[in-house]
């Protein structure tokens, strides 16, 4: 029973790593994304020529980080809102998944592999 339960617990580990790991590159490559696209608006309304001469062609499009009245702590992205997201997004699953269960085929294969396992402990 050690080599199962260390089997299992290596591969909860393992998995536990790989899911936090792919989690954080995953929010920060989608605060590198807000960031970069921030840059762009800015530089595009800065750039425009066209207000410069006439402020009847002024870019009526602001960049976020320039309009009034919102924060930038109001649209950034934390990770504690992608793992709350990631978290629901995992118990959705698992309902559907007890919903769409049938609980007497569970019930019958746990129990055939009990009696398996039985029968490999004893060698019968």
């Amino acid at each position: 029973m050690n080599f199962v339960s260390g089997f299992f617990s290596g591969f909860a580990l393992t998995t536990s790593v790989l899911y936090i790991t792919i989690t954080v590159h995953r929010a920060t490559r989608l605060e590198q994304r807000r960031q970069i696209r921030e840059q762009v608006d800015q530089i595009n309304w800065l750039a425009a020529s066209a207000g410069a001469y006439d402020r009847r062609f002024f870019p009526e499009h602001k960049p976020r980080s320039l309009e009034e009245g919102k924060s930038l702590k109001e649209e950034q992205i934390t990770i504690k809102d992608v793992l709350k997201h990631r978290w629901n997004q995992e118990i959705g699953k698992f309902a559907r998944n007890a919903q769409g269960n049938r609980w007497e085929s569970v019930k019958e294969t746990a129990c055939k592999g009990w009696n398996d396992m039985l029968h490999w402990v004893k060698k019968d």
